[in-house]
C-alpha cells in the first residue's frame, strides 16, 4: 500500500524520474516515513494497552527476588519491552536503587534499555527482517545481561552518585498509591488512556523519525555504493571500532537509526559493522554519557564506555565473521 502510493505519488504526480538520485531518494523518503510512522503509531497505541495491566512496582519485587542471573536476564528484558530512551531510562533506574533492587540486575536494565525497545524491533523486523531484528535483540539483552552481571561483581557499585547509595534507607512506605485503593479500570478507558498516550509519544519522535528517514534518503540516492563497500565493508579490519567510534559523538533512539542502518546494509555495509553502529548511537553516545553522569561519577562512566566499545566491538567482529 505505502509503495504504491509513494510509486504513484514521486513518479506520477510529481514526474521524478527512478533513475535519477533526487527521485530515488524522495521515493525512500516517501516510503519509509509512510511505513515507520503508520506503524509507531499503531503499535505505540497497541503497546500502551497491554502495558495498562503491567504493575511495575510488582514487577520489581518479583525480579528482586529471583536467582541472580534469572534476575539479570528478566530486568534486561524489561528494559528490552519499555519504550525508554536514557533520558527516560534514568529515573526508572533510580526506582530500582530506591527500592534496594542489587546494582547490577538494575545496570542490566540500564544497559538495554535504550538499545531495544518493543517499537524499535517492530520496526527493525519491517525495514531489515526478521534475522537481524532477531540478531539485534538478542545481542543487546547478552550485553544487558552480562555487563550488569560483571559490574557488580568488580564492585563498580561503589561509583554511583552518592544520593543513590542513601536511596532505600527509609523503610516508610513511598509517596506514590501504597495507601490508596486502585478503582477499576475499564477496556475503554484503557484503550483511551492508551491513544493518548500513543498521540503524546508521537508528537514528541515524529520529527526525529523525518530526520532519521531524511539522512538515510540523501544516503540511499546520493552516496556512491564503493563508500561503504570500501570503509564498512567486512573486508576493512578497522571497519567495526570505526562504526563504534562514529556512533559516539550521535544520538537518537533506535527507531530513528533504523532507516539509516538499513541503506548501509542496502549499499553493501557489513551487517554486524551496521548493527554495532546502531548500537552505540542508541547505547554509547556522547548525550547519553552527559545524562547519565547524573546517576554515576565520572569513574563509572569511564568504566562504562570502555566495557561497551569492547563488547561492541567484539559482537561486530563475531556477526561479521558468521553472517
Amino acid at each position: 500500500m505505502f509503495l504504491k502510493f509513494a510509486d504513484w505519488f514521486v513518479y506520477q504526480i510529481l514526474g521524478f524520474s527512478a533513475e535519477t538520485s533526487f527521485g530515488s531518494a524522495l521515493h525512500f523518503f516517501v516510503y519509509d516515513v509512510l511505513k515507520i510512522l503508520f506503524l509507531l503509531f499503531t503499535i505505540i497505541s497497541v503497546i500502551a494497552f497491554l502495558r495498562s495491566y503491567l504493575d511495575s512496582n510488582k514487577f520489581k519485587k518479583y525480579i528482586e527476588k529471583q536467582p541472580k542471573l534469572l534476575a539479570h536476564l528478566l530486568a534486561a528484558l524489561f528494559g528490552a519491552i519499555t519504550p525508554f530512551c536514557s533520558c527516560s531510562s534514568i529515573p526508572l533506574f533510580i526506582g530500582f536503587m530506591e527500592a534496594r533492587i542489587p546494582f547490577g540486575v538494575a545496570m542490566s536494565f540500564l544497559i538495554t534499555s535504550p538499545m531495544i525497545n518493543e517499537i524499535a524491533m517492530l520496526v527493525l523486523a519491517g525495514v531489515l527482517g526478521i534475522k537481524i531484528t532477531v540478531i539485534y535483540v538478542v545481542t543487546g539483552i547478552t550485553v544487558g545481561v552480562f555487563g550488569g552481571f560483571l559490574m557488580e561483581k568488580l564492585g563498580f557499585e561503589k561509583y554511583l552518585q552518592d544520593y543513590l547509595k542513601k536511596l532505600g534507607a527509609n523503610t516508610g512506605c513511598c509517596s506514590c498509591s501504597c495507601s490508596k485503593t486502585k478503582e477499576a479500570i475499564t477496556i475503554k478507558s484503557r484503550i483511551k488512556d492508551a491513544l493518548i498516550y500513543a498521540k503524546d509519544l508521537f508528537q514528541k519522535i515524529w520529527l526525529f523519525v523525518l530526520l532519521g528517514v531524511g539522512v538515510g534518503a540523501f544516503l540511499h540516492g546520493y552516496v556512491p555504493q564503493e563508500f561503504f563497500m570500501k570503509y564498512m565493508s567486512d573486508n576493512n579490519f578497522f571497519a567495526v571500532p570505526l562504526a563504534v567510534m562514529a556512533g559516539i559523538p550521535l544520538y537518537a533512539d533506535a527507531t530513528t537509526i533504523i532507516p539509516i542502518a538499513q541503506v548501509l546494509i542496502q549499499k553493501g555495509a557489513a551487517v554486524g559493522t551496521v548493527l554495532v553502529f546502531m548500537m552505540a548511537v542508541v547505547g554509547l553516545s556522547l548525550p547519553e554519557m552527559i545524562i547519565l553522569s547524573r546517576v554515576m561519577k565520572k569513574e563509572l562512566i569511564t568504566r562504562y564506555v570502555i566495557f561497551m566499545f569492547i563488547t561492541f566491538t567484539i559482537v561486530g567482529y563475531f556477526y561479521n565473521f558468521i553472517l
